[in-house]
């Protein structure tokens, strides 16, 4: 293919995912807009309590990432058959997986909040925010699987529509349950779980109900048995992804905890700020799927040149659009943080204030950002799912981690320090992950 073919065909594969991803963040920003309404503690709660249904995630990936590289694989290869396959088992053990961290977040949420450091108003809060959206999980998972699953055959058109109409769902139901509205009860921030919840399920029945019309690429063909020679497959592909995502996962765990010590008031604007930069890490998101897709179909057929080139293109897209992002949350960072907190909050001032502060910082380096989720994505869409586990576990320890609490407490910088030291880490990675992708060993992977 040509350089031009290539650049349309990422492109083609990209869009539709960074559109779900900015449509969802979009609904994220959305309810902590409406959430903000309800004062500083409310987001506060609310931020930690979606930050640990993140730490309760990697087992997603464990399937997922596995998915993805099989399906790609088979799809390079013209084997449909075994794509479908594929999506089958997933299916079976994403449900699986998803009832221990069900129960985790059900029964341990509160115990959870607390080893992070959080107030007792915040916990109190947080809580019974984990204890409604937990158990939505395992739909959460199921559809996860199957998203990558068809990402992975090429179609990211499907996931996108199904994920906007989660999102419209969510919107509505959110002003409808938060504030009570329409003559529904005033549920506050469990409204606003409950809601996220109830979402996913209805989108989710939509999909099941596309898979087993066989209007997709792919084919839902329910046996209710496992493939063990196919699970074995996808574990050996997922489970290095999910250590690698239980590492990424603790330390961010130990990272919001030196964040969450420094107040309330720094951690409220962290979870602004990080509301923030979601939207603006959605282009690499986009381009993660689509190289992931590629370089997988890639060496399906047989043509390592091809994914090489895949890789090299994608790394001059998301280099311009992270550019363009990260220059706009630098000029603009005080009218990005703006909506996100009631005016009438005694802590306005200072919540906008460092808020302003942690864009400015992030800001910096979303170009190299860019580059982590490319270049991880092409690791992942090969089958190597151990390099990227390497660079987390050392990145992430060696240069954010412990920098933080040096920064932060000792030299004295507060959540300041926690949030130079981010960026710092941002740049170690990709440096890491470029030096393996070109080492070309990912090219000689068999899945």
């Amino acid at each position: 293919m040509s350089d031009h073919s290539l650049r349309k065909r990422l492109w083609e594969l990209a869009w539709p995912a960074i559109l779900a991803n900015i449509s969802s963040t979009l609904v994220n920003l959305v309810d902590m807009i409406m959430v903000g309404q309800l004062g500083s503690l409310a987001i506060a709660s609310v931020g930690l309590g979606g930050q640990f249904s993140w730490f309760m995630m990697p087992l997603m990936f464990a399937i997922s990432t596995g998915t993805l590289a099989l399906v790609a694989r088979f799809i390079g290869a013209k084997d449909f058959e075994k794509a479908d396959l594929v999506l089958e088992q997933s299916v079976y053990l994403a449900f699986l997986m998803s009832i221990p961290v069900m129960l985790v977040g059900v029964f341990l949420g509160d115990d959870a909040l607390r080893l992070m450091g959080a107030s007792e108003e915040v916990i109190k809060l947080g809580y019974s925010y984990i204890k409604i959206f937990f158990l939505f999980y395992p739909v959460n998972f199921i559809a996860f699987s199957a998203f990558a699953a068809l990402r992975g055959a090429g179609d990211t058109k499907t996931p996108m529509k199904l994920s906007i109409l989660t999102n419209v769902l969510n919107v509505m139901l959110n002003y409808l349950l938060i504030f009570g509205k329409f003559g529904f009860p005033r549920l506050e921030v469990r409204g606003a779980a409950l809601a996220s919840g109830l979402s996913i399920v209805i989108a989710f029945l939509v999909g099941m109900f596309l898979f087993l019309r066989g209007s997709l690429i792919l084919k839902f063909k329910p046996t209710f048995k496992f493939d063990f020679e196919m699970v074995k497959r996808i574990l050996r592909i997922g489970v290095p992804a999910t250590v690698e995502r239980f590492i990424f996962s603790f330390y961010n765990f130990i990272y919001i905890s030196i964040v969450t010590r420094f107040g309330t008031i720094a951690l409220a604007a962290h979870q602004v700020g990080l509301r923030v930069e979601s939207i603006a890490y959605m282009p690499a998101f986009g381009f993660n799927v689509a190289t992931s897709a590629l370089v997988g179909q890639s060496l399906g057929e047989g043509d390592p040149e091809k994914a090489e080139k895949v890789v090299y293109e994608a790394l001059k897209m998301v280099s311009i659009f992270m550019g363009i992002m990260g220059l706009i949350l630098i000029l603009f960072p005080k009218y990005l943080a703006m909506p996100f907190i009631t005016k009438s909050d005694p802590n306005y001032v200072e919540v906008i204030r460092l808020a302003v502060i942690y864009l400015i910082i992030v800001g910096i380096s979303e170009v190299p950002l860019g580059w982590i989720f490319v270049l991880g994505g092409a690791l992942r869409g090969a089958g190597d799912t151990k390099s990227p586990l390497y660079v987390t576990a050392i990145s992430k320890l060696l240069f954010r981690i412990v920098p933080s609490y040096v920064l932060g407490f000792i030299l004295g910088f507060g959540v300041i320090g926690a949030w130079i030291a981010m960026t710092l880490e941002t740049f170690t990675s990709a440096i890491m992950f470029w030096w393996i992708f070109k080492k070309g060993k990912w090219k000689e992977i068999k899945v």
